[in-house]
């Protein structure tokens, strides 16, 4: 078994020394029965000969296949520490460009669209609190001033909420002008 941690710049392990001598013990089992089959020429010789032949097929099929799965784990393994330690910092390929290096990658969360909504919401009580307005001015002297004391103050509210949403400074009003990127 091998550790995962650095391996202070070693090579990668080869196989064991008597990793293949299975196979080569049963290569040698079929070269004799084979000699043995050719020289008596009998039906049952050829047929040790075709089960060793078959086992010898088997064991090297197993003996190539754990090889390269062991090749792939290695290399996977490899991969995985050479991402964990660029994305700790230790070295490794650098993080993409816009992404810190961190254990977190930040996706797309959908709050901008949240955001969107809120604001197109907070655009709509402002246009009922003005059509309540224009409509209490349209009475003239009979107009409702309360009413209109309360949109005006509903209408400042939902302006100053808005504008928290869209500051740069996470929803404290300064006073300053608010900056970004207009889309249509």
């Amino acid at each position: 078994m091998y550790s995962l941690g650095k391996d202070g710049g070693r090579s990668p392990q080869r196989p064991g020394r008597w990793t293949g001598t299975g196979t080569i013990v049963l290569a040698l089992v079929f070269l004799v029965a084979l000699v043995f089959a050719a020289n008596s020429n009998d039906v049952l010789g050829w047929f040790i000969a075709a089960v060793a032949l078959g086992w010898l097929a088997l064991s090297t099929f197993v003996y190539i296949g754990v090889h390269k799965a062991a090749r792939f784990g290695a290399e996977q393994v490899r991969r995985a520490q050479s991402t964990l330690a660029g994305v700790n910092g230790a070295g490794g390929p650098p993080a993409p460009a816009g992404k810190k290096a961190r254990g977190t990658t930040l996706i797309d969360d959908g709050s901008a669209g949240i955001r969107d909504l809120k604001l197109d919401h907070s655009f709509k009580i402002i246009q009922v609190q003005a059509g309540l307005i224009e409509e209490q001015l349209g009475r003239g002297t009979g107009a409702d001033s309360a009413a209109m004391m309360r949109a005006l103050e509903t209408i400042s509210i939902t302006a100053h909420n808005g504008r928290g949403m869209v500051s740069n400074s996470g929803g404290s009003d300064d006073g300053g002008p608010v900056s970004g990127v207009v889309l249509d």
